[in-house]
């Protein structure tokens, strides 16, 4: 698997909306926020991904080590912007981590659902059925 990051957002429950960086590389994967990893796991420990319909393959619904994340790549309405920042710290965390280098992802047009669809596309390949 190619190493991937992207801005994603974790609907952590009710209007809570956490942006953050889904990041996967050299068989880990990662979500990371402003306040740090959310989780850090071997990509073979996430189960259960789902894609829902109604999200159009901009979004998935995975588990890791027990706790169900419902992350989507599409902006929700009201939700804080990810950072350009974190997404650069994001990648250097991916080195640390040994997530593997990756490229840069703009983040203009970051809220375009076309966007949002494209990288639902490239994690659908990347994360396991």
């Amino acid at each position: 698997m190619t190493s991937l990051v992207t801005p994603a957002w974790w609907m952590a429950g009710g209007l809570r909306n956490v942006p953050g960086v889904l990041a996967a590389g050299e068989g880990r994967l990662a979500f990371v926020t402003d306040d740090g990893p959310v989780f850090v796991v071997p990509l073979a420990e996430v189960a259960d991904v789902r894609w829902p319909w109604w999200w159009f393959g901009g979004g998935c619904v995975l588990t890791v080590e027990g706790t169900k994340y419902k992350i989507t790549f599409v902006r929700p309405n009201g939700a804080e912007p990810v950072r350009p920042s974190l997404l650069e710290a994001t990648h250097s965390l991916a080195v640390v981590l040994s997530l593997g280098a990756v490229p840069a992802h703009s983040v203009t047009g970051l809220f375009d659902v076309r966007d949002g669809r494209k990288a639902g596309k490239a994690w659908k390949e990347a994360l396991p059925s």
